[in-house]
């Protein structure tokens, strides 16, 4: 009868363990659940109320819209280019195929001279100041006798902005810009004896 008892009173002691983990398993199943709950409930609050997440706006780029300096270049609206041609005239190879041209005051220049004529004759492109022509010519009948290396360029102040002398065939592009006071600024070829015919104006307006 005692081996029974001590039997029975095992088979209890074991009923209540397995009780006791099933009690305290529920029990932390349960303080899961509260804790939960307070956080989820603490951010409510903190949301005011609003059961979603705080979102965080990203800023909106706007698509499409013109940046108004585009056309500035440092504070300073962008000026077109003058872009020139000069050739010796067809008809008559002493003298400029374009007699006279306009730009604006202080406007980017880029003025190509090409020496391509029926007769082939050296020549080069000079521009001088505002009322400079017979000081222009004066400085090219001096250069007579100079050497060609120097391509008959008037030694001059007068001169503002000049090529090189070109062979027959030859082209060259020079850059500048045009003066800031408005008037005729004379330009011609200065080699010897070219530049009573061959001359011309660049008006600035």
């Amino acid at each position: 009868m005692a081996t029974h008892h001590d039997t029975k009173e095992q088979e209890t002691g074991g009923i209540w363990k397995v009780i006791n983990l099933l009690f305290g398993a529920g029990f932390a199943i349960f303080s899961l659940v509260a804790g939960t709950a307070l956080i989820y409930g603490g951010i409510v609050i903190r949301n005011g109320g609003d059961t979603a997440p705080a979102k965080v706006e990203a800023p909106v780029a706007a698509a499409g819209v013109a940046d108004p300096t585009a056309t500035v270049a440092g504070g300073t609206p962008v000026v077109d280019v003058a872009e020139i041609l000069i050739k010796p005239d067809t008809v008559n190879p002493m003298a400029f195929d374009l007699k006279t041209f306009s730009v604006k005051a202080g406007q980017p220049v880029k003025l190509t001279f090409e020496n391509k004529s029926p007769v082939p004759l050296p020549h080069n492109w000079v521009l001088g100041v505002l009322g400079s022509k017979d000081k222009l010519i004066v400085g090219a009948n001096a250069m007579m006798a100079a050497p060609i290396e120097k391509g008959y360029i008037p030694e001059i102040p007068e001169v503002l902005h000049h090529t090189k002398l070109l062979q027959p065939g030859q082209t060259e592009t020079i850059e500048f810009t045009a003066p800031a006071e408005a008037g005729d600024y004379p330009y011609i070829c200065s080699f010897p004896g070219h530049a009573m015919l061959m001359n011309g104006v660049m008006k600035v307006e």
